[in-house]
């Protein structure tokens, strides 16, 4: 069973992910709260689930939806207060469930106070807290070097009281911190210090691979994509940092962490592995691209799940998720319309069942989808900037839809983004009654992972490489072994194997059958298996 009171309980509970913006609204103003997260707290217990994670509900302008802070130590109006946040914190405690914070450590709002002062003058003693330097050649308009944001514009904004340049990743209203000054590091420890000493439970990492640039600032090589001439990321200070981060963390008995390792198609799990350290000196988990840049075919899943195993340390420990805030949800990527919801169930029995803690992103759990946001209504700024060509991250950062009442049930008024067109058909309530949809799979699912301890603690073995489209796996824990078979395939598959002493524990299906010589799974379908390995 699972414990709860584990110090490890981040290894074996399940992660939720929230955007607060969308979730639930309390207080009818169109946007989602802390409050409303309260509300639906008892939902969340029911689902499974063992630990929120909130993207920022700190202060900020909102130019990038909270990842731009201009007060790391309050909570942002549009969310509530900071008593709202404890009693949040209270009310979860109190039903088992854990909250993760998302914390933005790359770059501050420019309206942050710690900015004002860096902009104010070059003799500010806050000025070397953020990455300026002067235009090059000492000529207005020429840029210190070649970096680039991650959508494609110019990195460097003049600012011209001080005409200097200052360094962004992304907006130019979300300033780079220069965490080779010892006071940033310093002044952050203190931010993860406060949040801690409250009673948080861990952290995400935002863009962690960020964090440090090159110190000579030197140019990127453009058309070349080797890690060694990218100069803005993935620098080895990174890593010392980590070390000394997770010290912090280790002193709060019980705290886990994630970071953000993002990287371009197809991913790259050796990166994102190597911050964990040894697995127990840096990152206590990693996100990991690979798995939703994979093409739907079973021996496609089986060599990214097997890449990301081999590249996690023997201490380490894996995680894994679908869809997020900013890649999108993972359903309206399986592409065939006719078999959407088959494959999301499909997608939860994977994401239940391997070795690793698994994170949800909200709504996931009744398969709700990206919706095309007019243009009029788009709210991201990358969708405002780069539209037509890319329409922006709100596609999946819609309202939650919880019943089949206006704006989803999700508020009474107007929502600040459309809620999606199928909220009367995919929605909380519909689905609580339904043994086969989404959210029923999801429970009986994670009640499973909870009773069986070899989905929480055991070994993974793959059992062949995806072939006939299956992937199968089994997970092996004393004398106790789960067997996980998923048919990727529209069609009906037999997988070989004798199974006459196994009990069958789930199925997506209705109709499996198990014999002496195997297994004959419907199209789509998921079966979990037991069977014991004494005598």
């Amino acid at each position: 069973m699972y414990d709860s009171n584990s110090p490890d309980w981040w290894k074996y509970g399940v992660v939720y992910h929230i955007y607060p913006h969308s979730f639930k609204d309390s207080n009818d103003d169109g946007i989602g709260d802390i409050p409303g997260i309260i509300k639906k707290l008892d939902y969340l217990k029911e689902l499974g689930v063992d630990a929120i994670w909130l993207s920022p509900v700190y202060s900020s302008p909102m130019v990038d939806m909270g990842y731009d802070i201009c007060d790391y130590q309050n909570i942002d109006e549009h969310y509530g207060t900071m008593d709202d946040f404890k009693n949040l914190l209270a009310e979860a405690h109190q039903r088992g469930i854990r909250v993760i914070m998302d914390l933005v450590l790359n770059h501050t709002s420019d309206l942050h106070p710690w900015f004002l002062q860096s902009r104010s003058s070059r003799k500010n003693p806050k000025r070397d807290w953020y990455i300026w330097r002067p235009p090059r050649k000492g000529q207005k308009g020429k840029k210190p070097n070649n970096w680039i944001t991650n959508f494609g514009k110019k990195a460097w904004r003049y600012d011209h009281k001080t005409k200097e340049y200052y360094y962004h990743s992304f907006f130019w209203q979300q300033a780079d911190l220069n965490w080779r000054n010892p006071e940033v590091k310093e002044a952050m420890f203190d931010v993860m210090r406060f949040w801690l000493d409250m009673g948080v439970d861990g952290f995400r990492l935002d863009v962690i691979n960020l964090i440090y640039k090159d110190k000579d600032l030197r140019n990127n090589k453009s058309r070349v994509f080797k890690k060694s001439e990218i100069h803005n990321r993935n620098q080895p200070e990174a890593y010392e940092l980590l070390r000394d981060f997770r010290k912090l963390l280790d002193s709060y008995p019980g705290k886990t962490s994630v970071g953000e390792i993002y990287t371009p198609p197809p991913g790259d799990p050796f990166l994102a592995a190597s911050f964990l350290g040894n697995g127990t000196d840096m990152l206590h988990m990693v996100f990991d691209f690979s798995l939703i840049f994979t093409l739907w075919r079973a021996p496609g899943y089986y060599k990214t799940l097997t890449g990301y195993y081999e590249k996690i340390p023997a201490d380490g420990w894996p995680c894994f998720f679908l869809s997020n805030h900013d890649i999108g949800r993972s359903i309206r990527r399986l592409l065939w319309e006719w078999s959407k919801y088959e494959r999301a169930k499909l997608h939860a029995v994977l994401l239940a069942t391997l070795k690793g803690t698994p994170f949800i992103y909200y709504g996931e759990e009744i398969g709700m989808e990206n919706v095309t946001i007019p243009k009029t209504h788009i709210r991201d700024l990358y969708g405002r900037l780069l539209y037509p060509f890319f329409r922006g991250r709100d596609r999946a950062r819609t309202p939650m839809q919880w019943s089949d009442k206006p704006h989803a049930g999700f508020s009474k008024e107007t929502p600040w983004l459309p809620v999606a067109g199928n909220y009367a058909t995919v929605n909380v309530k519909k689905q609580q009654d339904d043994s086969n949809s989404i959210l029923s799979i999801y429970k009986s699912l994670l009640a499973l992972r909870k009773k069986e301890v070899a989905l929480q603690k055991g070994d993974i073995t793959f059992l062949g490489k995806g072939e006939n489209n299956i992937l199968a796996y089994s997970r092996v824990y004393g004398q106790e072994e789960i067997i996980v078979l998923l048919n990727f395939s529209r069609r009906k598959k037999k997988y070989k194997g004798a199974f006459g002493n196994a009990a069958l524990l789930f199925s997506t299906h209705k109709s499996t059958k198990l014999s002496e010589t195997g297994v004959v799974l419907q199209a789509m379908e998921g079966v979990i298996l037991k069977r014991s390995l004494a005598g």
